[in-house]
């Protein structure tokens, strides 16, 4: 018990917090909204198996290989944040395209797959979860039984996060067409203001 409180607790909370899965439910809602039969369980179970190597990766390699090339987490920030910049340009001002492509997806499996980006990266996999899955790991170095607490409070944040994927699916019909367009622009604007937060870190980190 004492080391649940003193060693999972605290990864878990972190990981949550900059995971986001309740925040990251309608967002995912919004950008897999289609007419192909089983297309939203596919995008859940993709994003977070993608999103969960890419963390998985950082834990172990993350500090080394930011290091190895040259780049600051500051610096992996604003890219971050542009990206997802663009994905709330996206959702704000080009939905008639995104409804016209889901009419014309055709039964290939792969075909407009957003769970690469922007679902596994960078809303599930961001600059926050990654620099936090990489802090957790570099203060815990050389102990693999505390190491091993941080993984396993990974696996719960995305074992939550898939779960509130699947329950996606009834919210959305549960809202209807009207009110999702409503949400997916208001959400958009929320995710342009977390990209340029993003970004303005970035930049004040890089001053710093």
């Amino acid at each position: 018990m004492a080391a649940f409180l003193d060693l999972f607790l605290p990864s878990f909370t972190m990981l949550f917090v900059t995971m986001d899965p309740i925040g990251n439910m309608p967002i995912f809602m919004s950008l897999t909204e289609s007419p192909r039969p089983g297309y939203r369980l596919l995008m859940a179970r993709r994003s977070v198996l993608i999103g969960f190597s890419v963390m998985l990766f950082f834990a172990y390699a993350g500090e080394a290989f930011l290091n190895l090339l040259g780049i600051s987490i500051p610096a992996f920030r604003i890219a971050g944040g542009i990206m997802l910049f663009i994905v709330a340009l996206q959702m704000i001002f080009v939905e008639e395209q995104k409804e016209k492509a889901a009419e014309e997806a055709s039964d290939h499996p792969y075909e407009n797959d957003v769970s690469v980006f922007p679902l596994a990266v960078p809303l599930i996999a961001g600059p926050g979860s990654i620099a936090s899955i990489i802090l957790l790991m570099s203060e815990r170095h050389g102990d693999w039984r505390q190491q091993a607490f941080v993984i396993g409070s990974l696996i719960a944040v995305c074992l939550i996060t898939y779960v509130l994927f699947r329950l996606s699916n009834h919210f959305a019909r549960l809202f209807g067409q009207t009110i999702n367009t409503v949400i997916s622009k208001l959400l958009g604007i929320i995710l342009g203001a977390m990209a340029s937060q993003f970004i303005i870190d970035g930049i004040y980190g890089l001053m710093s």
